[in-house]
């Protein structure tokens, strides 16, 4: 379980960090075009790395099935998460996300008959808090949109979905990295779709920085967190994974503190200890359980 808590965590960062390189390569580019770029290396880099260790996905209908979860996450995700960024507030954006680690375990209970402790729920609801006063007093400028918040609403229901059926493709341990593959796979041919349509618009990688940061978004944001993520599920049920996703804001802000000089307030502290404590909590009460039950035997 630790190795896979850890590797969500390298997930949720190298995510995070992608996301500000993202959004400065989309101000000279457009958002299809530097998806169908990130995805579509990515996806080469890992069919490079699948014919390197003589290896390959089977040909069945769970490969095509896998194929199409690529589809849906990250593709429909994203899709879904820009457009409702477009239409409101930075504030109502981190508020809604906060609620996947309740959704998740709901939506893993419902589909798949996964079960939760009472104290994911509890964790969830404490990291929520953490997450709604982080936030708080970092508005940005705009409105909030009730259009644009259902968007980022679906959005986090397809990223429960995901954490789901992610579970269900990484049940066998050994398959996460033929699932990445997949998953990165589908993603890319989707994200092709929608460039037919929104047309090829290349930043200028004759400029360093911008040559650097896609390969940011290829070889980590893309190749690492996917391979990462699907580790992960491989290992923890989806609740674990809806809970320790609290940890996306503060990693978020920590990567613009890093990147962007963002400024990191005294009260902030205060604010991931509550997020911390959330995440901690089903962990805490499982060591204490198992320590009563020695000192009892």
């Amino acid at each position: 379980m630790r190795t896979g808590i850890l590797a969500q965590f390298l997930s949720l960062f190298v995510w995070q960090v992608g996301l500000i390189l993202q959004k400065l390569l989309v101000v000279q580019s457009s958002v299809a075009t530097i998806l169908v770029l990130q995805l579509g290396l990515a996806a080469m880099v890992l069919w490079a790395a699948q014919l390197i260790l003589r290896r390959h996905p089977p040909v069945s209908t769970r490969s095509l099935a896998n194929l199409g979860w690529g589809l849906m996450a990250p593709g429909l995700v994203f899709v879904l998460g820009i457009a409702g960024a477009a239409r409101t507030d930075g504030v109502s954006i981190a508020l809604i996300w906060g609620l996947f680690p309740l959704i998740g375990p709901l939506v893993a209970r419902l589909v798949i008959g996964e079960p939760a402790h009472w104290s994911v729920y509890g964790g969830g609801l404490l990291a929520f808090i953490g997450v709604a006063l982080l936030t708080a007093g970092r508005a940005e400028s705009g409105s909030s949109d009730m259009a644009g918040n259902g968007l980022i609403l679906a959005a986090v229901l397809c990223a429960a979905f995901n954490a789901t059926i992610g579970r269900v493709m990484n049940r066998n341990a050994t398959r996460w990295f033929d699932v990445a593959t997949l998953q990165v796979t589908g993603a890319a041919l989707g994200a092709g779709v929608v460039m037919v349509f929104a047309g090829w618009h290349p930043p200028s990688l004759s400029v360093p920085s911008n040559g650097l940061a896609l390969a940011f978004l290829v070889l980590f944001m893309t190749v690492a967190n996917f391979l990462a993520f699907n580790f992960a599920l491989a290992r923890l049920p989806v609740a674990l994974i809806a809970l320790n996703a609290s940890f996306a804001p503060v990693f978020g802000l920590l990567a613009a503190w890093i990147l962007l000089g963002s400024t990191l307030r005294p009260a902030d502290s205060a604010y991931v200890l509550f997020i911390l404590c959330g995440v901690a909590m089903p962990h805490m009460l499982r060591y204490l359980k198992d320590k009563g039950s020695v000192r009892r035997s």
